[in-house]
């Protein structure tokens, strides 16, 4: 799907980083008590991020892009290559403000993301979400995502299903 007409996604530069940064901060916090997420177990989420945060994301070989609609960014994610997994992409922290949800903005990043993978080349889109999460991973199901496999990680408070899309 591509972005709403009254939006457009855009690369995202340092100058706009802590804009993104609200984004991610705000889109995250909406679930984190459901699933008994803090800053103490789980400080790499988003919802948690100090300011350095999305450059070091990006500065790990992630591009940064954004839904922008009249208002500013309303949703952002980054997406590349895996370093382990030759011919797959990865899609990280995907977002979307509370107030901006269910106007395409989510599905247009997904697709964006998809859209840079198979430009270089890739076969498979991946992520990491929240298995608790069911209607997230029931979202990711409708945009095509197929589960992979559920994963316990020491040191988190929550099962990890792993889903990709195939870009073939």
């Amino acid at each position: 799907m591509a972005a709403p007409p009254s939006a457009v996604v855009v690369d995202v530069g340092p100058d706009r980083y802590p804009e993104c940064l609200a984004v991610l901060r705000a889109g995250f916090a909406t679930v984190v008590d459901d699933y008994g997420i803090t800053a103490e177990n789980t400080p790499s989420n988003p919802a948690f991020w100090g300011e350095d945060a999305v450059a070091s994301v990006v500065g790990r070989g992630f591009s940064l892009f954004a839904v922008e609609d009249a208002a500013g960014i309303a949703g952002c994610a980054f997406a590349g290559p895996s370093r382990s997994r030759p011919g797959t992409w990865g899609l990280r922290h995907l977002a979307v403000l509370p107030g901006a949800r269910h106007r395409g903005y989510g599905e247009a990043l997904v697709a964006e993301a998809a859209r840079r993978a198979r430009g270089d080349g890739a076969h498979t889109l991946a992520i990491g979400i929240v298995a608790e999460n069911t209607a997230l991973g029931a979202w990711y199901h409708r945009l095509g995502f197929t589960t992979v496999d559920r994963t316990r990680y020491d040191g988190l408070v929550f099962t990890v299903e792993h889903l990709e899309l195939s870009l073939r």
